[in-house]
Order: structure tokens, then sequence, then C-alpha cells
């Protein structure tokens, strides 16, 4: 079921341009406007009082009414599965959610945008997509947050095609379409109170850096495999075991072991700057494919339903 409804998603995602409907940032904005409004969970607060409780030392509390709130849509929904849905109902219910979790369609348009101003040679228009991806944070601790500096649109690329993709689909595959909304909702909160400096974006940060520590691990395993493997395997040994790197230059440093460009490609690289993001694209294409291999032949000796 799960390989049916991975398949039945992608192929639909490729072919149907989403609507704010059918995206996942729509319902995680409103669940934690309804979170803040019932008193729940504080997620705004005014600068002036961020700027306070970032200074001072965070209770724990509100780092677990946070991780609760994350966790406790995904457990009423594997309940659902569960108590309520049959077989058949169940299959149409993770398709849903798994097409609602992955992709994203504004990142797919700033990438088309980027793509367009680097054929006609607009360098400063190709800077301002790159500044629309939405990198979070410039630190490189084990927080969660990514170090965006001096890395090229491509690798920016990268790393959110695994966020949309890669990631929602080894949490699907490992625990249904609640481990898809559980990841999905985590990580769309986390941007959120980045990008408004919260008191909490820290706890948040710690939080996605646990969810996407193997994930990532596997991804960049595909990666390597999909690309050239003897240059990116020593990479990826070398941060296999690490808890002190980022998820952000895990996977960005093994891919840009994985596919570098040729000397042609390096040469077109300095006339369009659209050479590489393909580069990277095609090879988390491939990598996709890879991970689709992998469920396939893991459905096929019984270890996945």
């Amino acid at each position: 079921m799960m390989l049916m409804s991975l398949l039945l998603v992608l192929s639909l995602e490729r072919l149907i341009t989403k609507t704010p409907n059918w995206h996942i940032e729509k319902y995680a904005a409103q669940y934690r406007d309804f979170l803040h409004d019932k008193g729940l969970l504080k997620l705004k607060n005014s600068e002036e009082e961020s700027e306070r409780e970032t200074n001072e030392e965070r209770p724990s509390a509100p780092s677990a009414a946070l991780y609760f709130s994350l966790l406790l849509p995904a457990v009423l929904l594997g309940a659902i599965e569960y108590w309520l849905l049959g077989a058949f109902l169940t299959f149409i219910e993770q398709s849903i959610v798994l097409f609602i979790c992955i992709g994203c369609p504004v990142l797919r348009a700033v990438y088309k945008n980027f793509l367009n101003a680097a054929d006609r040679g607009d360098l400063q228009a190709c800077s301002m997509y790159t500044d629309q991806l939405g990198h979070c944070g410039s630190q490189t601790d084990s927080d969660g947050t990514a170090g965006a500096e001096g890395k090229s649109f491509g690798q920016h690329l990268t790393w959110l095609n695994y966020q949309h993709y890669a990631a929602v689909m080894l949490w699907f595959i490992a625990f249904g379409a609640p481990g898809a909304l559980f990841y999905s909702l985590s990580r769309s909160t986390t941007e959120a109170l980045c990008d408004a400096n919260h008191p909490l974006k820290v706890a948040a940060g710690r939080l996605m850096f646990a969810l996407d520590y193997i994930p990532v691990r596997i991804t960049a395993f595909g990666m390597l495999m999909m690309g050239h493997f003897s240059r990116a395997l020593p990479e990826w040994l070398k941060y296999a075991l690490q808890f002190d790197v980022s998820a952000y230059d895990v996977l960005t440093k093994i891919s840009s072991k994985a596919e570098v460009l040729t000397p042609d490609e390096q040469q077109l690289q300095a006339e369009n700057a659209a050479v590489e993001p393909k580069v990277l694209v095609k090879l988390a294409k491939r990598n996709v494919i890879f991970l689709l291999a992998i469920t396939s032949a893991l459905t096929l000796v019984g270890s996945l339903a």
C-alpha cells in the first residue's frame, strides 16, 4: 500500500499544480493559530518580549508543550487509521495526507524563476531568488539551524528538495501518514518560529535535528549511490555518526562530492548560473528513484505493507 501511495502521489505531484488548499503550510499555520488562540501554546510574541526571553533561561515546560502539540495530530491520525478505517480507506487517507505533505509549490516557482533569470543572464535576479529560498538562521551548531553562508543556489535547492520530498517519503515509509504529517508539521513550525525569532526556535531546531539525523544520512547515501560513489563515500563515513554537524551541512557537503561539475559544465556555469542547480536537481531526482527502488525491494520481501 505504501509503495502504491508513493507512486500515485509522486505522479500526481508532477502533473498537477497544487493550490494552497493542497499543501501542508496552510493547515500548519491554521493549527498554530488555533493553539495560540486557545492559549494552549504561546507561539506569537512581541519583538521586545522575544529579545528579553532570548537572554533568559528558558524553562523546559514550553518546549515539552511544543513537542506534544506537534506530535498530537499524528497520534490522532494514527488512532483514526487503527480504530476507524479499513485497509482501502486507509490507503485513500494516506495518499491524500502524503499528497498534502510532499512538495512545495512556492519553492518550485522560485526555482523556475531562477532558471529564467539565469538564461537571460540576470545575476541580480538570480541572487534575489536565492534569498527567496528562505534559509533560516546562519548557525552550524547541532540545533537544527542551517548555515547558509557560502552555499550556492543549487546546494540550497538540494536541502529544500530533501526537506520537502526525500524526508517526507522516508517518514512516510517508516510510520505511514502520521509520520509524514509529524515531520511536515514540525518542519513548518520550526521555519515559522525561526523567521519570527521566537524563543522556542532553539527547541524546535533541536527537534528537527533529531528528526533529520537518520533520514538525511539515508538520503546522502542514496546520492552517493546515484553519483560518484568513491568520491562521496569517505565524506559520508566522516559524518555518519557525528552529532555536532547540522543536517544541512551533512547533505550539502556529501551532495557536492557526489555530483561534481565537469570542466565543460564549470565553463558553462561561469556563463549560466543555472548549470549547477540543474545538475544537483537531477541528482536529487535519481535519489528519489533510488528510494522508490529500495521501497519496492522491501515490499517484495515483506518488510513493508
